[in-house]
């Protein structure tokens, strides 16, 4: 995954646990990265066991780390590290997460081998938002933080309900968005 992700799990917990626990997560992680640079791809697993030791520190569920890791990484991490795609990603939340799958591809079109995931939407009469999701990583639960994520950055508070999951057996996840 990009060191983006990484970076932006080392973020939350600074901030939400101190300087310390994010030792403690990187030690259970048996990460020994110095930092991490955001436009490198280090290994899945890696990440994988950074939220594992998130959880075990946070004392949170595995899958509330993945949440609230989406919810800070779209106001904090990447809104510091990404201004510009910011500037292109619209000027409300709904723009912003049509432009996903664009921001996706412009911020891994310097990275060998990257496979971002996959967006598809449909727009529905009553202003809902279905985004489809596809990606090889399965990380739609992450997905729904940052849906949250833009919300907050937009000071809105969306609504988001996965109707489809990959991990249920369906081809793809699909996340429903209502706007206020």
């Amino acid at each position: 995954m990009k060191g983006i992700i990484n970076k932006g799990i080392q973020e939350m917990v600074e901030d939400k646990y101190g300087a310390e626990a994010w030792e403690r997560v990187k030690s259970l992680a048996g990460c020994e990265e110095p930092f991490f640079a955001i436009s490198l791809d280090y290994p899945d697993e890696m990440t994988i066991a950074l939220v594992k030791a998130a959880s075990e520190v946070s004392g949170l569920p595995a899958e509330t780390v993945m949440v609230e890791y989406g919810k800070f990484m779209v106001p904090n991490t990447l809104k510091k590290y990404y201004p510009t795609y910011f500037k292109i990603a619209g000027s409300s939340p709904r723009e912003f997460l049509l432009n996903m799958g664009r921001i996706h591809d412009e911020t891994t079109r310097s990275v060998p081998n990257a496979v971002p995931p996959r967006f598809d939407y449909e727009e529905l009469p009553d202003g809902r938002l279905l985004m489809h999701y596809n990606s090889k990583r399965g990380l739609c639960i992450v997905l729904r933080g940052l849906i949250l994520g833009v919300g907050i950055l937009f000071n809105q508070n969306l609504q988001v309900r996965e109707i489809a999951c990959m991990h249920k057996g369906n081809q793809r996840c699909t996340m429903e968005v209502t706007f206020p």
